[in-house]
């Protein structure tokens, strides 16, 4: 035994040293995997957001260019006409040009010699030359440079770090006259590179390829951070050597000792580059945390586990001595404990097991199962300890046993196996737990059921609706009372006899319990007054009281018949009130209940046969919501549904498409708001056969058009909702429709809302390049106003992305969305992607988004959704404009 002991000690040192290691490993491992991917997600952001300051300097430079594209046109103009440069209206477009470019450049004109002739700041007395600037002699010695960008230099005009962009002018006979410049502060830099939130530690800078500083944000109170000096990590330098345009990389220890992953991006439009970082500081607060959880949770269950071990040692001590004291406890039992082997033989046995049997102890020792058993055969008794041995569990089982004097009687017999003195052996519990039970069992049925109708009685309900509560507080859902009374009740019993009543409430009993779930209770709280409990009923008030109204109707409608009782016919209708429960959490039980009583006795008042809700309020939502849902389906059966068409112009005015757009024309309520009726048919799944008809509706629309020169040009825009998109036969049913109506592919375009991408983007991906496989495009809609990962965005397939009408309506007075819609435009473009603007109500809107890139429109300025006549007037007509 001692030497067990040992072995055992070192078993479980063994095994808890080696479990520390497997968690600590296993920690280790997770903390490390979650740094690498925070890394990697760093890295994307600021790679996409230096992407996005090379779009937003190329925007500019790109303004700045047809600044001076346009004032060398003029001066040219001039040279040819009056001999000399200004001297027609160039100086109203330069300074026209230095307004709308005040807060970027300034704009000055140069002979060819030089000196400054023109421009902001230039006066006579102006005695500085550019002959000196290596662009200068650039454009001299080049005849066509076209548009050039100066490294960094000190203005001596503006006093101040600027980079040029020059465009050379020529005299008549080709030879150079001079310059046009737009000088750009590193200030404006600054004010772009400040725009980016990248934490407390992050970092945006601009430098020349010769690694002199641009613009660095935040600035940096040393030597390092000047505009002008020269500097930068070796990291940073190797990756300009190596040429490439766009890398990141990691720097340790900074000029501003910070530790950052910075992402580099060589500028497209001038000879520099820009490097966005963001500080480790930063995106490794919640891994540090995680690290510091990790250990302590590490410290914590070493301890665990060590007192786990010490406690399973007490344990084994524990089991030692109990072993010693179960042949003193064994006796003394008051049930009928015996030992068998595995071959049904008795090892040990208890004195009232002895009793039991009407043996002496002494004869019970050695005695088989199959001399007392007196319910099953040998074979049997055989077959459970053959079936208890092998499953290790407890097996409790009725039978018969029989004394030494033959009388037999029943017992109730639990055993499992366990090993005595490392032999496999079984313990039995014989017990005679039957009058006691049946007893037991009366007893819970007069606690808890009705006697006459065998429902639950109102005790039994209340703790129901106890444990209902209480679900509905932890999974945040509802359920429902629904307080059923007969009505006129008292008069069958008065005129059919109390025996007849009786009769009749069972039959109600019987009726209730088809008209709910299995999991549902109904239960008789007394006279002809019945609860059902409708638990698990969702988490929307208005979901879960659109159940209720339908079990209760479903109720009304069961109990509404003709009871044959006591040789008469008796009609029967009941009174329904109706609650919900579940958004009060600490209300008290019997809250509910007399909200159901209340309710009852409102559907007393309104006639009987009916059903009310406790709340007024509801009870209109779900009338409302019901007669709207009915109607939804006579509304796809009656062809009550129609597509209107709002044209899509271009900038000449030419359509060369149209959005089909859904309406309901009710008889009675007439044109019904796709606001009102779009959510209801989301959420209760009618989307999907009224979004078929609607591209089926289209498809139909566009082979119709094939077949008429006028319009076969027209592509067609069908919104398909989220629901409908994320069905696995999505892809098949386009397809199918497609082939079954005859229309081309290649016209038909299919918007979708930024929720279609936000879960599974791989099946969305699948889908849609599926699609594009037979010729469907794809428009993203709603651009801008929900979640757009760029990381997902470049990977989708798409043709097009649309400008929400929320930011072009305000485009003009709103800052915010003017930078907005200038974005969406520029990242369109970076992504190859054409854009088009919804919600185009004025021409100064068009001519704005027009300025910026967008050439594509759809709103009232050009029409308003047409039906298809009076489109294919519209397109007529504009063709014959044309």
């Amino acid at each position: 035994m001692h030497q067990n002991k040992k072995n055992l000690t070192r078993i479980l040192l063994a095994g808890v040293l080696l479990l520390n290691l497997f968690i600590v490993g296993l920690l280790a491992y997770t903390l490390h995997a979650s740094k690498v991917r925070k890394e990697e997600e760093v890295r994307t952001m600021v790679e996409n957001l230096a992407l996005l300051l090379d779009q937003s300097v190329s925007s500019s430079v790109r303004e700045i260019d047809l600044a001076l594209k346009e004032i060398q046109v003029r001066l040219e103009g001039d040279l040819r006409r009056k001999g000399l440069p200004g001297a027609g209206d160039t100086m109203a477009v330069v300074d026209f040009h230095q307004d709308w470019l005040t807060q970027v450049a300034e704009i000055r004109i140069t002979d060819a010699s030089g000196a400054p002739i023109l421009g902001y700041g230039v006066t006579p007395q102006t005695r500085v030359s550019y002959a000196d600037r290596s662009f200068f002699a650039e454009h001299r010695d080049h005849v066509d440079r076209g548009l050039i960008a100066s490294k960094l230099l000190y203005g001596r005009i503006a006093g101040t770090w600027i980079i040029v962009f020059s465009r050379r002018y020529n005299n008549p006979d080709g030879d150079f006259a001079g310059m046009v410049t737009a000088a750009v502060p590193a200030a404006y830099f600054e004010r772009l590179l400040s725009g980016l939130k990248l934490g407390d530690h992050g970092i945006a800078l601009m430098r020349d390829l010769d690694k002199t500083m641009i613009a660095r944000f935040p600035p940096l109170a040393t030597q390092a951070g000047e505009i002008g000096t020269r500097g930068g990590s070796k990291e940073l330098t190797d990756i300009i050597a190596s040429g490439v345009e766009a890398q990141s990389f990691y720097s340790a220890r900074t000029a501003d000792g910070v530790n950052r992953i910075n992402a580099y991006r060589k500028l497209s439009v001038m000879p520099a580059f820009v490097v966005v970082g963001r500080g480790e500081d930063d995106y490794l607060v919640q891994w540090r945390d995680d690290v510091q959880k990790g250990t302590a949770l590490a410290i914590l269950f070493l301890a665990v586990t060590s007192l786990a071990a010490w406690l399973l040692w007490r344990l084994i001590e524990a089991n030692e001595r109990a072993n010693r004291r179960s042949q003193i406890l064994l006796q003394n039992a008051s049930d009928g404990i015996h030992i068998t082997d595995l071959e049904g033989s008795v090892i040990e046995a208890s004195d009232a097991f002895c009793r039991m049997l009407g043996h002496d102890r002494a004869d019970v020792i050695g005695m088989n199962v199959a001399q007392w058993e007196a319910g099953m055969s040998a074979e049997e008794a055989r077959g459970i300890i053959d079936r208890v041995h092998r499953s290790g569990d407890v097996f409790t089982f009725e039978t018969m046993h029989r004394r030494s004097d033959g009388e037999t009687f029943p017992v109730e017999v639990t055993s499992f196996p366990l090993q005595l003195d490392d032999k496999p052996v079984l313990f039995h519990s014989a017990r005679d737990i039957t009058l006691r039970k049946s007893s037991e069992e009366a007893v819970r049925k007069l606690a808890f059921f009705d006697p006459l109708t065998g429902l639950p009685n109102r005790r039994l309900l209340m703790e129901r609706l106890e444990h209902a509560l209480a679900n509905c507080a932890r999974l945040g859902e509802h359920g429902a009372l629904l307080f059923v009374d007969l009505d006129n009740f008292k008069s069958v019993n008065d005129t059919a006899g109390h025996d007849q009543g009786d009769l009749l409430l069972q039959a109600v009993a019987a009726i209730l319990g088809r008209c709910v779930r299995h999991d549902d209770t109904v239960a008789r709280l007394g006279g002809d007054e019945f609860v059902v409990m409708l638990d698990g009923l969702g988490r929307y008030s208005m979901v879960a009281a659109g159940h209720a109204e339908t079990v209760a109707t479903k109720i009304l409608h069961a109990l509404h018949k003709t009871f044959e009782l006591g040789g008469s016919e008796h009609r029967v209708s009941a009174s329904i009130g109706i609650t919900l429960f579940g958004d009060h959490p600490g209300e008290r039980i019997e809250e509910p209940l007399k909200r159901a009583d209340l309710a009852m006795y409102e559907a007393k008042l309104a006639g009987r046969n009916t059903l009310r809700f406790f709340d007024p309020v509801m009870q209109a939502r779900v009338s409302t919501r019901a007669e709207l849902e009915s109607a939804l389906w006579v509304g796809l059966e009656k062809e009550q549904f129609l597509l209107q068409y709002q044209p899509q112009v271009l900038a000449d005015g030419r359509i060369t498409g149209a959005e089909a757009l859904l309406r309901w024309r009710h008889p009675e309520r007439g044109m019904v708001s796709p606001a009102e009726f779009i959510p209801l048919a989301e959420e209760n799944g009618f989307i999907l056969p009224l979004g078929r008809w609607v591209l089926e509706s289209a498809c139909a629309q566009l082979a119709h058009w094939a077949h008429d020169a006028r319009m076969a040009h027209l592509s067609v825009a069908v919104n398909v909702s989220a629901r409908q998109f994320r069905q696995d036969a999505f892809v098949a049913e386009v397809i199918e429709i497609l082939e079954r109506s005859g229309a081309n592919p290649a016209r038909l375009k299919i918007e979708l809302t930024e929720n279609s991408l936000v879960t599974d983007i791989e099946g969305v991906i699948a889908k849609m390049a599926a699609l594009k496989a037979r010729g469907v495009g794809f428009l993203l809609d709603d651009f801008g106003t929900g979640y757009s990962s760029l990381a997902y965005l470049k990977r989708l397939p798409l043709d097009q992305i649309k400008i929400d009408q929320g930011f072009v309506r305000d485009i003009l007075v709103d800052p915010n969305d003017a930078a907005i819609a200038k974005m969406v435009i520029v990242l369109a473009d970076s992504l190859g992607l054409a854009v088009i603007a919804e919600g185009v109500e004025t021409e100064a809107q068009r001519l704005f988004l027009e300025q910026q890139g967008c050439v594509a429109y759809q709103g009232y300025l050009f029409s308003r959704p047409l039906a298809v006549p009076d489109l294919e007037s519209l397109v007529d007509a504009s063709q014959r404009l044309a």
